[in-house]
C-alpha cells in the first residue's frame, strides 16, 4: 500500500512510499478513501511542531466508503459512506474515557499522528470511531466534517454563544470560516478579522453572511478596531497568529470571554496581565468528542453550514507536495488530497 509517510524528524522526512496495511480483526472496518483533508495539523507536523509517532501515514480529515468489515460489525455495511472520529486508540478506562472525552486520554494515539490516517488509498479502523455522511451531504463535503466537528467544540460545547451578542472571529480560513458559520446557526452575527494577504477569504465570508469584514493591516482597518474598542461579547481566534491573540484580547469587552480555536504550533507572548485586569474568561476545544460528531453532523444534515464553498483545491495524493504548497502558501482555502 502506498501512503504518505512521514518517516522521521525533519520537514524532507515526509515522502509517498509503501507501507503495510494492518489486518482487519473482527470489530474492524477496511474503508476506501475518497478525499482527505490537508488540515494545519498535517503542516506542523510536517514542519515537528506537533508530536507523532514515526513513522506514520498522515491525514485524518477523511471521508470514504466501507468495503470489507469484521464479523463482529453490525452497525455498517458494505458500501456505507463514513466520516470519523480522530482518537483511535484509548485506554477506556480513565475518567476521560468514562465521560467520552476521549481526546484527553494520557494514552491517545489519533488517526494520522499515533497511527496510520488517511493520505493513503484505504484506511482500517475500528468500526465504534465511525459516522453516517448525510445524505444530502458529498463526499468532498463530508471531509470537511472533522474540522467542523472540532469548531463545534469550542463554538458549542466550550463557549456560550447566545443571539444578539457581539461576536468576532479572527482568521477567515477554513476553522474560522467554520466557526463563523456555526455561530450564525446559533443566532449571533459576527464580524470576521483578516489581512492584506485574506481578501478573496474576507470576500467568502461576506458571501456566508459575516455582519462585517476588517482588514486589520490597513489604515482603515486599524481605524475601524479603534471604533469597536473593547466591544466584543465573544472573540474566536482562529488563525493560530500571535498578533491576532493580542488583536482579540485589545477588542474583548471586561469580563467577555476568549476562545482559542487555531493553533499556534508553537509557545507565544500573551498579555496575561491585561487579560487579568479585563477579568477575560478563557477557553478552547481539544480536537474533537462523540458529542462533537453528532452536532456537526445534524448542522450539516440540516443545511446549516456551507462546506462546499471551502473547498478551493484538489490534487491526487501523487501531487501532494503541491497540495501541501498551497496549504501553507494561504493561496487557496481547503485544500484535499484524492487518493
Amino acid at each position: 500500500m502506498i501512503g504518505l509517510v512521514k518517516k522521521g524528524k525533519g520537514e524532507d522526512s515526509l515522502e509517498l512510499m509503501e507501507f503495510s496495511l494492518r489486518n482487519l480483526s473482527e470489530n474492524d472496518v477496511l474503508v476506501k478513501i475518497h478525499y482527505t483533508g490537508i488540515c494545519g495539523t498535517d503542516l506542523h507536523i510536517k514542519k515537528d511542531e506537533y508530536p507523532a509517532e514515526y513513522p506514520v501515514v498522515l491525514g485524518h480529515e477523511f471521508s470514504g466508503e466501507i468495503v470489507e468489515k469484521g464479523k463482529n460489525v453490525r452497525e455498517f455495511q458494505l458500501g456505507d459512506r463514513v466520516v470519523s472520529l480522530t482518537a483511535a486508540v484509548t485506554c477506556e478506562n480513565c475518567e476521560y474515557c468514562e465521560q467520552g472525552m476521549f481526546m484527553l486520554c494520557a494514552q491517545r494515539k489519533s488517526i494520522g499522528s499515533g497511527i496510520d490516517g488517511a493520505f493513503s488509498p484505504y484506511l482500517v479502523l475500528p468500526a465504534s470511531l465511525l459516522y453516517h455522511i448525510p445524505s444530502n451531504i458529498s463526499y468532498k463535503e463530508a471531509a470537511l466534517s472533522e474540522p467542523l466537528a472540532c469548531v463545534v467544540r469550542c463554538v458549542v460545547e466550550r463557549t456560550d454563544v447566545k443571539a444578539g451578542q457581539q461576536i468576532i472571529v479572527s482568521g477567515p480560513g477554513t476553522i474560522g470560516l467554520l466557526t463563523m458559520q456555526v455561530v450564525q446557526a446559533h443566532g449571533a452575527q459576527v464580524k470576521m478579522l483578516g489581512t492584506s494577504e485574506d481578501l478573496e477569504r474576507l470576500q467568502l465570508a461576506e458571501k456566508l453572511g459575516a455582519e462585517e469584514t476588517i482588514i486589520v493591516d490597513t489604515k482603515e482597518g486599524s481605524q475601524r478596531l479603534k471604533e469597536l474598542g473593547d466591544s466584543a461579547d465573544i472573540v474566536f481566534e482562529c488563525s493560530g497568529a500571535a498578533p491576532s491573540a493580542m488583536t482579540c484580547l485589545s477588542i474583548v469587552k471586561k469580563q467577555g470571554h476568549y476562545t482559542q480555536v487555531g493553533l499556534f504550533g508553537k509557545n507565544i507572548e500573551f498579555d496575561f496581565d491585561g487579560a487579568l485586569k479585563k477579568e477575560i474568561t478563557f477557553s478552547n476545544g481539544y480536537a474533537s468528542e462523540p458529542s462533537s460528531w453528532r452536532i456537526a453532523l445534524q448542522l450539516m444534515e440540516k443545511g446549516q453550514i456551507d462546506l462546499k464553498s471551502l473547498v478551493s483545491d484538489i490534487y491526487s495524493l501523487e501531487n501532494w507536495e503541491k497540495g501541501f504548497e498551497k496549504a501553507e502558501s494561504r493561496g487557496g482555502l481547503k485544500v484535499l488530497l484524492s487518493p
